[in-house]
């Protein structure tokens, strides 16, 4: 089976949007990771389309932070097949290709196969709404 992070959609995630290979997700930069699970065991037609799809995901996702109390990054990257296994198997039951959500390195969240963009939306804002809500001050 040829590598997938080799096929066009995820080399040009790698070389024009920069976004790493991760092994581990306590290797993820700092703040919000969209972090793709490409389905490395078996090609899935969903694949490229969600490759295409990322690097707007995550406009979309800064944007939503945008304005909050203190600005968090995001950025996207792709897991290899072994953090990829790993996750699957952490979450119990989640269909690939997919995007696990890190704060921090931790995972917080996870969207599985290809949506709409509407749904992306919604899950994405409702994943994103604890990062976005500002802290109370002290009197």
């Amino acid at each position: 089976m040829p590598d997938i992070l080799l096929t066009p959609p995820l080399q040009r995630l790698q070389t024009q949007f920069g976004m790493p290979v991760l092994d581990e997700t306590a290797a993820a930069a700092p703040g919000v990771v969209l972090l793709f699970l490409p389905s490395h065991a078996r090609v899935h037609l969903e694949t490229p389309d969600i490759a295409a799809v990322l690097p707007d995901l995550a406009a979309l996702c800064a944007a939503r932070l945008n304005g909050t109390s203190a600005a968090v990054p995001v950025s996207g990257a792709i897991a290899t097949a072994a953090l990829e296994a790993r996750l699957v198997r952490e979450t119990g039951d989640l269909s690939l290709p997919a995007l696990v959500l890190l704060n921090q390195g931790e995972v917080f969240g996870n969207i599985a196969r290809m949506r709409d963009w509407g749904d992306y939306a919604t899950r994405l804002a409702t994943m994103l709404a604890p990062l976005t809500s500002q802290p109370e001050s002290a009197s």
